[in-house]
């Protein structure tokens, strides 16, 4: 058994050690910005707004936009000690737009709150990483971030199948409802938050954690692809050493690689905002029957993630993100064909079976990305993370926009042709499968930096 497999392990059997009751409350926002918000918001807007189908792309695009304060979060939680203050003020921003989003009346006001809502989850989710770092010994960070990230997988589950029940009574009925459950998590939160001793002051800094991080292992747990989870993407923010060795990497291996994790992102994210209404609109596949098949493909997914970091040790990260990557385009062209060949039996069969695939690449793509990451960058892992984080987001962020306008221009069946062609693009710019080389070797020698 290598060191990896005997950590995850060890963790895994002694959980009682490793969790806080605090993660409930990470487990309940999992459950709202994972589960219920990537469903309703987007029918609700299709209700509201029939005649403007680039309207969910904007929002959705507003509510990932908001991801990206992250940092800002993070430096106030670190700089001020403000880790209560931070995440239970996230959760009340949350909460607040997610009460008021039903009662505006026009697309502006909606972005507005969207965007609210984003910046709300990212300081929960940042501020959630730090309360380990702060306070707990770096022998224990990576099984306990590990354990955290698995709550909010699990919370998402939960969210989907809610999701499905409350759109059944009414959108606003389950955005309020989705409120009342962060009402909950700011309730565990201020009960169980952990407190800053006078006496102890804490001395640690977000920076630290990477060095304390076992990346590889971290990996093989339940990390959220939707907006609103995963701690990998909080805890590694961009900083000024990954921006300033950006040009010096992208000749390399890890900037072909950073390019076609990139593009992985930007193909997909137009489905991933619009999916609960392109099943509908193009297959009459219910909402609830959606967010049924997302839970019970993401709940299956869960163990794909220690398979997929066994098989990259075997086999090699770089053939088995080859894979992830081929199974999700395979995934896209089960959604394709019914799109095209219209007389198809049992086509709405076909595009769930299709849209299943496309979830269960996930925890493969999210294995071999860190893996790879880590593997393959000269600089170091926080500052590598960094740039991962930075490719995942903005590419994110810019394909919901790009759906958004392409889905006013011809519809709904460009959302998998986006995702075929991103994914394509990701392929072809990084093609190599040959066992991963330092790039080290490839480049001008690159200064390491912390964080």
């Amino acid at each position: 058994m290598s060191r990896i497999d005997k950590l995850f392990w060890d963790t895994i059997r002694g959980p009682k050690q490793w969790i806080s009751p605090w993660f409930a409350a990470y487990t309940l926002l999992g459950a709202v910005s994972s589960g219920l918000i990537p469903i309703i918001l987007p029918l609700m807007m299709v209700q509201l707004l029939p005649h403007e189908l680039a309207a969910v792309g904007y929002v959705m695009g507003a509510f990932n936009l908001g991801s990206l304060t992250s940092p800002l979060w993070g430096n106030l939680a670190d700089q001020k000690k403000a880790y209560r203050l931070v995440f239970c003020g996230g959760l009340l921003l949350e909460l607040t737009a997610m009460i008021v989003f039903p009662l505006a009346a026009n697309l502006g006001a909606w972005l507005i709150l969207a965007l609210v809502m984003g910046a709300g989850s990212a300081a929960v989710s940042t501020c959630a990483t730090l309360l380990i770092v702060d306070f707990y010994p770096p022998a224990q960070w990576t099984s306990r971030i590990g354990w955290l990230q698995t709550f909010n997988g699990a919370g998402q589950v939960t969210g989907l199948l809610l999701a499905g029940a409350f759109v059944a009574i009414g959108y606003r009925f389950g955005l309020w409802m989705g409120a009342g459950i962060l009402a909950a998590a700011i309730g565990v939160g201020l009960i169980f938050l952990p407190r800053l001793s006078k006496e102890e002051p804490s001395v640690r800094s977000a920076a630290e954690a990477v060095i304390g991080l076992d990346f590889y292992a971290l990996a093989r747990f339940a990390r959220v692809e939707l907006v609103g989870g995963g701690m990998l993407k909080h805890l590694h923010l961009l900083n000024i050493a990954g921006l300033k060795s950006i040009s010096r990497l992208l000749p390399t291996r890890f900037g072909r690689f950073l390019m076609s994790w990139f593009f992985v992102f930007l193909g997909v994210a137009g489905f991933f905002a619009y999916f609960p209404i392109f099943l509908k609109q193009s297959f009459g596949v219910l909402p609830a029957t959606t967010s049924l098949t997302y839970a019970v493909a993401a709940g299956c997914g869960i163990a794909l993630y220690n398979l997929s970091g066994v098989w990259a040790q075997r086999i090699g990260a770089q053939k088995i993100y080859f894979f992830g990557r081929i199974l999700r385009f395979m995934g896209f062209i089960l959604l394709l064909l019914p799109l095209l060949f219209r007389k198809i039996p049992g086509d709405n069969l076909m595009a769930l079976l299709g849209f299943a695939v496309v979830v269960l690449a996930w925890p493969i793509l999210s294995v071999t990305g860190t893996e790879l990451t880590s593997e393959l960058s000269p600089i170091s892992q926080g500052a590598a993370q960094g740039l991962n984080n930075a490719a995942n987001g903005v590419g994110t962020v810019a394909g919901t926009y790009l759906a958004g306008w392409l889905v006013h221009l011809v519809g709904y069946e460009c959302i998998p042709v986006m995702a075929l062609i991103g994914l394509a693009i990701s392929i072809l710019v990084d093609t190599s499968f040959h066992s991963a080389r330092s790039v080290a070797k490839q480049a001008p020698a690159i200064s390491p930096a912390n964080g």
